[in-house]
């Protein structure tokens, strides 16, 4: 049986690029969705761009979550979890990146109508994170997704398709 990765985030384009590898792979093939979130990203702030230097902003952990103007305490219901029986977690609560990330991954491989999909979410790098839950689950093919990008964009942040064929030792299919 061949075991298939398929790395997603949350645009349509990861239902997409689920949907091709089950028309390529099909019933016989065992699926692993994996959505990785970036655990801290970092912006530059802008105001000390003016003399011609940058400091790192982290930011705070990618995810849903609720936050609370100034001055004002966060919303909070003790009798409540971050799920319910009857959907998805709540905005008003605070989920770690990873559930999140597994969040996503369930949404995609649900959308992509996969059977019986092993859903996984990691943080940190995307490519490195991809390639691990590849040898994790000892996958035969990783499959990425890829989409256009300006060329500013492709200047400041590198592709994670590429990367990942670039890095990794097992075969890789990009889906556009």
């Amino acid at each position: 049986m061949t075991q298939v990765l398929i790395a997603v985030d949350d645009s349509e384009s990861s239902i997409r690029t689920a949907r091709i590898a089950y028309e390529l792979f099909g019933d016989s093939a065992h699926y692993t969705v994996v959505n990785v979130a970036d655990q801290s990203p970092m912006i530059w702030g802008g105001d000390a761009l003016i003399w011609g230097i940058g400091y790192p902003i982290v930011m705070a952990p990618s995810g849903v979550v609720e936050v609370a103007s100034r001055g004002a305490e966060p919303r909070t219901d003790p009798s409540s979890d971050a799920s319910t029986s009857d959907g998805p977690p709540r905005a008003d609560v605070d989920i770690s990146p990873i559930d999140a990330a597994i969040q996503v991954a369930l949404e995609v491989a649900t959308e992509a109508d996969l059977p019986n999909p092993d859903v996984v979410g990691e943080v940190g790098d995307p490519a490195s994170a991809i390639i691990a839950a590849a040898h994790h689950h000892q996958a035969d093919v990783i499959v990425v997704g890829s989409h256009d990008r300006s060329w500013f964009s492709r200047l400041l942040v590198p592709s994670t398709a590429g990367t990942v064929v670039r890095d990794a030792d097992i075969p890789v299919l990009i889906a556009r």
